[in-house]
């Protein structure tokens, strides 16, 4: 009894280890062209990261045909290095999904297929899809990624899909694996708004719904900052890159927070039919960054819940602009998180 007991042990061990993913870290790639960066590349070599999800196109509707299109697809000015594997993330806006998709799952994964020949970049052993999809949507959405995953399988390529928290209410989508989106988790209109990117307040009510969640998960953390922009009406949109240390532009009003004092055209982040907002006189720019504590707050609160969520960290995202508003100890301590000494 004492050796079929210890048999059924060791099995069970084994089972387990063959069914948990190997640890990898990995990050997103967001831009609209891919180069060569010294301070991108350097942060792949420290950390040790093997793989990039990296955004191809976006899918949305046409406004004259009212069909899906694809739109803003990335350009290569440099090739990626060899030893890093390349995931093509696809976004698709929820408008499409109301559209006809019987054969979009076929043209979107040529396209990928295409875009890779071109570009001289081995076959994708994985394609993921990005969607802020709704209860309403929903059933359109996983008939799309039921005829993608079969698609996909012909070929031997799986098939992830972003999660939201507000998704982790519904059913689980047809799909290989998710990966938890944690950031844009607050209302960035709200100026009054501590934490946008990441605030542990605004995700633990829907973490509730994570250990019942069905779905093998990896999650995605923040890294970035945001510049929103108010006027006297409220918000105006998140604009780009600005030097908020320009004094013939800013003026600092206190922590984050910056008047400006002369008028100017920007590029914006959000993309609208207009990719520039005017920055006028008395407007108010509020800098939000992804704020560490936070990070490991939410962390915490996972691993109390079900811990091999965070077995494989992405960091969204790998831009040079992004990188340096985490130290590298923290950054090491998400891609190695435990909670006080258990290790995932």
């Amino acid at each position: 009894m004492k050796n079929l007991l210890l048999t059924l042990l060791l099995l069970a061990a084994v089972s387990c280890a063959e069914n948990q993913e190997p640890k990898e870290n990995s990050v997103y790639f967001w831009k609209t062209v891919y180069k060569n960066d010294s301070t991108e590349n350097d942060f792949l070599t420290r950390h040790q990261i093997k793989k990039i999800y990296m955004r191809y196109f976006d899918v949305i509707v046409d406004k004259k045909t009212q069909k899906p299109k694809p739109n803003a697809t990335i350009t290569f000015k440099d090739h990626p290095k060899e030893d890093i594997e390349i995931i093509p993330t696809v976004f698709i806006t929820e408008n499409c999904i109301q559209k006809n998709l019987d054969t979009l799952y076929k043209t979107l994964a040529d396209r990928i297929f295409q875009i890779n020949k071109t570009h001289k970049i081995p076959q994708a052993k994985e394609i993921q899809i990005d969607c802020d999809f709704t209860a309403k949507s929903m059933k359109k959405y996983y008939n799309f990624l039921s005829l993608l995953k079969n698609y996909l399988k012909e070929k031997d390529i799986k098939l992830s899909v972003t999660v939201r928290l507000h998704q982790l209410s519904m059913e689980v989508p047809p799909c290989d694996y998710g990966v938890l989106m944690l950031y844009n988790t607050g209302n960035y209109r709200d100026k009054t708004c501590e934490n946008p990117i990441l605030g542990f307040k605004e995700v633990k009510p829907y973490l509730k719904h994570l250990k019942k969640y069905r779905l093998k998960m990896r999650t995605a953390l923040p890294n970035f900052k945001w510049q929103i922009l108010f006027g006297k009406n409220g918000f105006k949109n998140i604009v780009y890159n600005q030097d908020l240390s320009d004094s013939t532009l800013f003026q600092k009003a206190g922590d984050g927070v910056f008047r400006v004092i002369r008028s100017k055209d920007i590029p914006v982040y959000i993309s609208t039919e207009a990719f520039n907002v005017m920055m006028s006189i008395s407007d108010t720019v509020y800098e939000k960054k992804a704020d560490f504590k936070e990070i490991e707050k939410v962390m915490t609160e996972i691993a109390a819940i079900k811990k091999d969520v965070l077995n494989n960290t992405i960091i969204y995202d790998l831009n040079s602009n992004n990188i340096n508003n985490l130290t590298i100890k923290e950054y090491e301590k998400i891609f190695n998180f435990d909670d006080g000494g258990a290790a995932f």
